[in-house]
């Protein structure tokens, strides 16, 4: 049995290999018996080695984010199919997005015994300080902050993600060191990665690095 729904039939996907460099574009056209196909929506798509191992992006609106790990069975220009498919452990899949970025949020100080988006409050102790964030994954983020923060603290980030804004609840685990002047970095983990708010991030990161594969793909038609 496929790790994943007939109702994905026609979604936009992403393949990537093992390192995780992008390697095509393209929509999943056909279940088969031992795995999957996908199709370019226009043009061919490049040719990728038999038996070799790859990440699969699936993104569906309605259903969520799917991500599955596969070996290439037959790979032409028109088509590729995926076979031996397999879900990807969430802590594996959180990995595999972070991009980096240019966002202006803010981050709001949060009582350390929250764990959940739902149940945190504002720290009253503390004021709302504006971030810069540098790269984001599923994970967590990086970001710049004009004032010294702890490891353990607590924030809420708020950011606008296509005109909405999302609250996202993390730890920072590591101070970053910079070259900026009266700026610290700090490396912070996300709490509660579910939910809407995750599929507002899940849809931002697909779309970003569908971005970077076409760039790539730009500049080796330039080469």
């Amino acid at each position: 049995m496929l790790p994943i729904s007939e109702e994905y039939l026609h979604s936009p996907c992403e393949i990537y290999a093992k390192d995780n460099t992008p390697l095509l574009i393209g929509y999943l056209s056909q279940f088969c018996d031992d795995g999957i196909q996908i199709s370019p929506r226009e043009g061919h798509l490049p040719v990728i080695h038999n038996h070799t191992t790859v990440k699969i992006n699936i993104m569906n609106d309605t259903l969520g984010f799917k991500v599955l790990v596969g070996l290439v069975y037959l790979s032409t220009e028109q088509m590729i199919r995926v076979i031996d498919l397999q879900n990807i452990m969430d802590y594996e899949k959180r990995n595999f997005f972070r991009v980096k970025v240019n966002l202006e949020a803010k981050a709001f100080p949060v009582l350390k015994t929250e764990s959940s988006l739902s149940a945190a409050k504002t720290d009253p102790m503390k004021k709302t300080k504006r971030i810069h964030i540098h790269d984001i994954s599923l994970s967590g983020l990086y970001f710049l902050c004009g004032c010294k923060l702890e490891i353990g603290d607590h924030l809420i980030v708020k950011l606008n993600l296509y005109h909405t804004s999302i609250a996202l609840l993390g730890k920072i685990v590591r101070e970053v060191p910079t070259d900026l002047e009266s700026n610290y970095g700090y490396g912070c983990e996300f709490l509660d990665n579910s939910g809407k708010q995750f599929d507002v991030l899940c849809k931002y990161l697909f779309d970003c690095q569908r971005e970077q594969i076409q760039i790539m793909k730009q500049r080796l038609s330039e080469i």
